[in-house]
């Protein structure tokens, strides 16, 4: 199936860094936006209807979906979340994501676009080859929260897709630049195996783009990084279903415009 302009397009975590760059190109593709989010974004942001609910409360979520052609689920425990109790995990991004599931497949929504992580399978391994969206997960490290909120996310989209035949795309950006939370990048010690993991938050929003114009995707996962020649995660599939072409790629660890 393919969503196009103009389509109704619910942003689910609207206010935050990310949302941004998305609400931005999908106004200036025209689509009619709406917002939902727990607290209100920037006055500045051009939503065309914000609704103020908690994605942890299953009649917000459904008066914030009903009458939408597709949902971008975004909201997530980013900044501060090593801090963060596994009750606020289990609320907000497993038990959130389910809730932004089960209203999409109950108001028809054609696509539901998940922004999950690249964390969704697991720390970065030490391999010598970029690593592909059917990799096994490989839960671990500090992070293990996160990461499995992420996994369990995904799940819920998949269980959805087979047993009410919701479309359901993920995504699973790299480490986003500039959100004021993670360095920006640099060589690593080891420079000879594939490490670059970080992505543009514009060219997030141009996979999303992609991700509701892309016919015929009933259940896919996506790595969404830069095409940086030591890329740790391949982005060849997003290339070919999505269209992606990342207009940021660090070269010189430098992106032009950023």
């Amino acid at each position: 199936m393919s969503v196009e302009p103009p389509a109704y397009v619910l942003i689910v975590g609207a206010s935050g860094y990310l949302a941004g760059f998305i609400v931005e190109r999908l106004h200036r593709a025209g689509y009619v936006l709406r917002g939902f989010d727990h607290v209100p974004p920037p006055t500045d942001r051009p939503l065309d209807k914000f609704i103020e609910g908690d994605i942890t409360r299953h009649d917000d979520v459904r008066r914030a979906v009903e009458g939408q052609d597709a949902v971008v689920q975004l909201a997530a425990l980013v900044r501060g979340r090593r801090e963060q109790p596994l009750e606020r995990f289990v609320d907000v991004m497993v038990k959130g994501t389910w809730f932004v599931a089960d209203a999409a497949a109950e108001a028809g929504v054609r696509r539901l676009v998940n922004v999950s992580s690249i964390v969704a399978i697991g720390p970065p391994r030490p391999v010598d080859r970029p690593l592909h969206e059917d990799e096994a997960p490989n839960p671990g490290g500090a992070d293990l929260y996160y990461q499995l909120a992420k996994w369990l996310g995904e799940e819920i989209g998949r269980a959805y897709g087979r047993a009410r035949g919701l479309s359901v795309i993920h995504l699973r950006p790299g480490v986003i630049a500039g959100d004021g939370v993670n360095p920006g990048p640099a060589l690593p010690e080891s420079p000879h195996r594939h490490w670059f993991s970080y992505v543009d938050p514009r060219d997030v929003a141009q996979a999303v783009e992609g991700a509701f114009r892309a016919p015929d995707l009933r259940q896919s996962s996506y790595f969404v990084v830069a095409d940086h020649p030591q890329a740790a995660y391949d982005v060849g599939a997003a290339k070919r279903d999505l269209g992606y072409v990342p207009g940021c790629n660090w070269l010189d660890l430098r992106c032009p415009g950023g």
